[in-house]
């Protein structure tokens, strides 16, 4: 959920970083002169970011502490396919690498290799060019080619990154190969799963809501089944979390449907047009859901979205449930993250029309706080209870929305007293 602008040069990125650190410097030093130069050197560079920070001045510490926060870095002694791994898994996910860099030994390795198969799987279901025939014998049997020494595939993928990881595959193998049996058990069961569910939904529409919580299961709520036994077998946490199915379920649905609705321009963009709204949602509302792109069905798109954010609420519960089971600092940290960034995207999507011509993400700053600033299950209630009483205040909201938030508030108020 991190915030993304158009690709810059290292130069021209090392120049935006540091005159965002000599503004930072000189108004905290009272060189309001020089501050404002540097503002206005960061402005031709980068506009959005400093706007953001001169807007919400409580995210400049966090800025700040970035600036100086140390990367976690890939583990050193290891052979060259781990390592090619480790720095795919930089290039490949941004937003998730860093953390997952950062959870204890006895899981970095698993949950990384876990992270790939998955992605390698999502890049081959998320190609557009190859027809659903082309796909979906590779989605069914790709887990069997985990154990396939030397097997790598070509011809899916549109992100250089990804097709590297396609194409090198069997580098990916040889790591898994290494690793211990129980965590390779957890990643193989996952992936089957997962492949046999996408293979379902290329050949089948969401039509109804039932339908979207099952595509959200197969692409989302695996990964947090598959976390949960990870975690259960690594001895880290209780091995009860394994068999949680509700909590775990909802911090899957919870992440997708975020994305979802935030996707919805990208997706129906595609060609063919991807639809992953419920039709017995967005029917309300339109006949056809790609005229929600025409700014005179904007009220209408708006109603609709607004709905399928009450509905992506109503998993907060089940979410703060599985997220007071966690023990392990790193773990719950790694767990805790996207999930306040969801809160902050869904508040950022709430009706707010730019959904339905751009991609709506927070900003920066505020990405950053949040990453720095949730260590501990009392940060993540904070955090839920601010986006909640700021979606109370909206006048627009439904009587579905309001009961949604009483259930979220009345479960945030029942966790406070668990923790006293």
């Amino acid at each position: 959920f991190t915030t993304t602008n158009p690709p810059m040069s290292g130069n021209k990125r090392a120049f935006e970083y540091a005159t965002i650190a000599a503004s930072l410097f000189f108004l905290y030093s009272g060189q309001y002169v020089l501050f404002v130069v540097g503002v206005i050197l960061h402005l031709l560079v980068r506009k959005s970011l400093t706007y953001g920070l001169l807007c919400n001045p409580s995210e400049i510490p966090a800025m700040i502490a970035f600036l100086f926060h140390k990367t976690p870095q890939i583990p050193k002694n290891i052979t060259p396919n781990q390592h090619y791994c480790y720095k795919k898994l930089t290039q490949v996910s941004r937003s998730f690498s860093a953390v997952i860099l950062a959870l204890p030994d006895e899981l970095r390795e698993s949950v990384s290799l876990f992270y790939l198969a998955l992605r390698a799987l999502d890049t081959i279901e998320d190609d557009m060019k190859p027809t659903p025939a082309q796909k979906i014998p590779e989605l069914r049997s790709f887990w069997e080619k985990l154990k396939i020494k030397g097997w790598n595939i070509k011809g899916f993928g549109d992100v250089p990154a990804e097709i590297d990881l396609l194409e090198n595959f069997d580098k990916v193998i040889d790591a898994l190969a290494l690793m211990k049996p129980k965590y390779f058990d957890v990643i193989e069961e996952i992936t089957k799963k997962m492949g046999h569910g996408m293979a379902d939904f290329l050949d089948k529409k969401v039509e109804t809501t039932e339908d979207y919580n099952l595509y959200c299961w197969y692409v989302a709520g695996l990964v947090g089944e598959g976390l949960s036994k990870l975690f259960a077998v690594s001895g880290l946490e209780d091995p009860k979390i394994g068999d949680c199915y509700e909590t775990y379920k909802s911090m899957g649905l919870f992440l997708q449907k975020t994305n979802i609705i935030r996707d919805y321009y990208e997706d129906i963009c595609e060609s063919p047009p991807r639809v992953w709204y419920p039709k017995d949602i967005w029917s309300k509302y339109t006949e056809r859901i790609e005229d929600f792109k025409e700014p005179k069905n904007i009220t209408s798109a708006v109603a609709c979205l607004n709905e399928m954010v009450a509905n992506a609420l109503t998993h907060v519960p089940e979410v703060l449930d599985y997220m007071m089971m966690l023990k392990n600092p790193s773990v719950f940290q790694f767990c805790a993250i996207p999930q306040v960034m969801a809160i902050a995207t869904l508040f950022e999507c709430y009706n707010n029309p730019l959904v339905f011509s751009s991609e709506v993400k927070i900003r920066k700053s505020l990405a950053v706080k949040l990453i720095l600033n949730t260590k501990t299950f009392k940060d993540v209630v904070e955090v839920f209870e601010d986006y909640t009483q700021r979606l109370k205040a909206n006048k627009v909201n439904t009587p579905q929305m309001k009961a949604v938030l009483a259930t979220v508030e009345k479960k945030l108020k029942a966790v406070k007293s668990a923790r006293k």
